[in-house]
């Protein structure tokens, strides 16, 4: 038998992981999560992702950026063009209020494992963690730092 207060624990890590990923997910350089990909039809059911980045004359760039193209995934992994779908501060606020709602069914449906052991304390909404208490753990993780950036920080180097 687990004590309440570990099975705590152990839902804060699991929410800070889901945190994390969807950071990571929002972050990596693809077609698929550039704010200026469009999708654009080109017949029945078939439609192709192009960059929609505006030139100074008012033209669209249009060249194309799907993931389905051979070599547009490197293209997009090299892009200076490309900016995240949303910022970090956002996707932490869509995150927050999909966990804070205390809506169960919302939640399992985004975080099953999340729904589990808010299931296993069963009480009222004390189980749900703040938004300060998962704050805490992404401090100490900033998921835009690489790894070697994070280990010269730790060396005091920035």
């Amino acid at each position: 038998m687990r004590y309440e207060s570990n099975i705590r624990h152990q839902l804060r890590q699991v929410v800070f992981r889901h945190l994390q990923k969807r950071l990571k997910a929002n972050f990596k350089q693809k077609p698929s999560t550039c704010s200026h990909n469009i999708t654009m039809p080109l017949e029945r059911g078939v439609a192709v992702g192009l960059c929609g980045v505006m030139s100074a004359e008012g033209v669209m760039r249009g060249s194309p950026c799907d993931l389905r193209i051979p070599g547009c995934h490197k293209m997009a992994k090299g892009c200076p063009l490309w900016e995240p779908l949303q910022t970090k501060d956002e996707v932490k606020a869509d995150f927050n209020a999909i966990i804070q709602s205390g809506d169960r069914g919302v939640i399992a449906s985004n975080f099953p494992d999340v729904a589990a052991l808010l299931w296993v304390l069963d009480d009222d909404d004390d189980a749900i963690p703040s938004e300060d208490e998962i704050d805490v753990d992404a401090r100490s993780h900033d998921p835009e730092l690489s790894w070697g950036a994070k280990f010269f920080k730790k060396l005091g180097g920035g």
